[in-house]
């Protein structure tokens, strides 16, 4: 019985087969770059969200999901959410979309929470002024965000993510073009704008979670060992 790493691999390669046929390309003689590899629970989630239609795609790589539809009141901007990146050429994998996806799946089937609690691309909808980069939001049955969960390609980006997090939270108010951080200083605009509860963190090979404290403008970061089980959060 074949992994599920190696199940994955084998449809993205597939689904990159056929979309250089849709768009006229031919398939590289290097074939489909999955870097960095897939991770086993993160492969493992992917295909059961597959299976169970939590998400799929089209011809054009583009994601089908319920999880797309905004929480509140609004509708999907033209933008997609792709699995390939193909304007410019040749396609390329967005390999940060398949950890998303996976997260996406586990807080559903693994952590119990329902579809409509889960928004993905928060960006793609209207009900959100700006999504400051976020990739995932946790919402409470009212719509209260509960959770803003960004996601990186390796776990060295993700624990830079928060050491830059933590030190924009320590300056204080003050905007990205001030900032020695550019690159993260977007989700500590989210923590100060929206005030989630918590902050997670995910990559193929670990997650880091924090609880955010806010007390008018000043944020502070509680370093926690996971995201909490849904049970404490709503």
């Amino acid at each position: 019985m074949e992994s599920d790493c190696v199940e994955l691999e084998r449809w993205l390669r597939d689904r990159f087969v056929e979309l250089c046929k849709v768009i006229g390309q031919p398939v590289p003689f290097s074939g489909l770059r999955i870097s960095p590899a897939l991770g086993s629970e993160e492969s493992k989630y992917f295909l059961l969200g597959l299976e169970t239609g939590l998400f799929q795609t089209d011809k054009f790589s583009c994601v089908q999901s319920p999880l797309l539809e905004p929480v509140n009141a609004g509708t999907l901007k033209r933008d997609s959410c792709r699995i390939f990146q193909f304007d410019s050429l040749p396609p390329r994998l967005i390999r940060e979309r398949i950890s998303q996806l996976a997260t996406a799946s586990l807080l559903i089937l693994k952590r119990g929470w329902l579809t409509s609690h889960i928004q993905l691309e928060p960006g793609l909808t209207d009900n959100l002024e700006q999504s400051y980069g976020i990739d995932l939001l946790i919402r409470s049955r009212t719509g209260q965000i509960l959770t803003g969960v960004k996601v990186k390609r390796s776990l060295p980006e993700l624990q830079k993510l928060i050491a830059d997090l933590r030190a924009c939270c320590t300056r204080g108010p003050h905007a990205r073009d001030d900032c020695g951080f550019p690159q993260n200083h977007p989700n500590y605009e989210f923590c100060a704008v929206y005030k989630p509860p918590y902050f997670w963190g995910v990559a193929p090979d670990g997650d880091v979670c924090v609880r955010v404290k806010c007390d008018n403008d000043s944020i502070r970061l509680e370093p926690l060992s996971s995201l909490p089980p849904r049970s404490m959060m709503e």
